[in-house]
């Protein structure tokens, strides 16, 4: 497990947001807007959220490349679904599952 604190406004499940990485680059909010919202953190500064999770394969493919656009390793997935994680994993952000499979 990648020991990170999530946003407080994620909502529960797999896919986040680690509270003080988001650079406010918008990228991960443009694959998937209708999962990610931006609000004003405790310090003043935006910060990117999942407000809702996938619940349609489509929106979980949005949700995946959410993750692999991001550029600063903020946007993360943390569950153990292998077909999820190898997808990540050959779009180059592994780095972002906190499980990872044998490669």
């Amino acid at each position: 497990m990648h020991p990170t604190q999530r946003f407080p406004l994620n909502v529960a499940g797999d896919f986040y947001v680690v509270e003080g990485l988001c650079i406010a680059c918008k990228a991960p909010e443009h694959e998937a807007p209708e999962l990610m919202a931006h609000a004003r953190a405790a310090d003043g500064v935006y910060h990117c959220y999942f407000r809702r999770q996938p619940r349609t394969e489509e929106e979980l493919q949005r949700a995946v490349m959410a993750v692999a656009v991001g550029c600063c390793g903020a946007v993360r997935y943390g569950g153990s679904d292998p077909a999820t994680i190898q997808t990540l994993t050959q779009l180059g952000a592994g780095g972002a599952c906190d499980i990872r499979t044998a490669e």
